[in-house]
């Protein structure tokens, strides 16, 4: 997930997007870090903390 450089790019801190999520700053921690799956509803809230479509959140597909 593209998260973290999101977040980077938002200015935001993890505790900072933790709060406005609604969740604490190691969920954020470890969703950045791929050791926490992200539900559909933090998907969208994560999204809408930083302003971004949630599509934007995943993954880039690979070049073929």
């Amino acid at each position: 997930m593209r998260i973290r450089e999101l977040r980077k790019q938002a200015g935001m801190t993890q505790a900072q997007l933790a709060q406005a999520v609604g969740v604490g700053q190691s969920d954020i921690s470890r969703i950045e870090s791929g050791q926490r799956q992200v539900t559909v509803p933090q998907l969208c809230a994560i999204a809408m903390a930083l302003k971004v479509h949630p599509a934007e959140l995943l993954p880039m597909p690979a070049a073929a």
